[in-house]
């Protein structure tokens, strides 16, 4: 189960070129879970409501690859002593490694189409 639509979060992250693909993954998953359009990255940051998930999204993109993310995506996988150190919900946890999945997919297609 996921949370966001991946296919679509990308295609609207990639529709960011003015921002790092960190930012523009960040922008394109709290504009879907918000239904709004538009979003700032600190308007972004404030759907999330947790300063913590958003250390979480950028801790785990900076540490993993797109291959270990995905792995650690599916529910089944769900580690529930590293939610509970960064202070996360379940689906805080597994949204935060579908937006660093996100953010490393971004970066690789903007690479190939350089």
């Amino acid at each position: 189960m996921s949370i966001i639509d991946l296919p679509s979060a990308l295609t609207r992250a990639l529709s960011l070129k003015n921002e790092d693909s960190l930012d523009a993954a960040t922008i394109a998953a709290a504009e879907q879970l918000s239904k709004k359009e538009g979003l700032s990255l600190d308007a972004a940051v404030g759907v999330f409501g947790n300063d913590q998930l958003v250390e979480l999204i950028g801790f785990l993109n900076d540490s993993m690859s797109c291959e270990q993310l995905s792995a650690l995506c599916d529910p089944e996988s769900y580690d529930a002593e590293q939610a509970r150190e960064w202070e996360v919900t379940k689906d805080q946890y597994l949204l935060a490694h579908e937006i660093a999945v996100l953010s490393h997919r971004v970066a690789k297609q903007r690479d190939t189409t350089k």
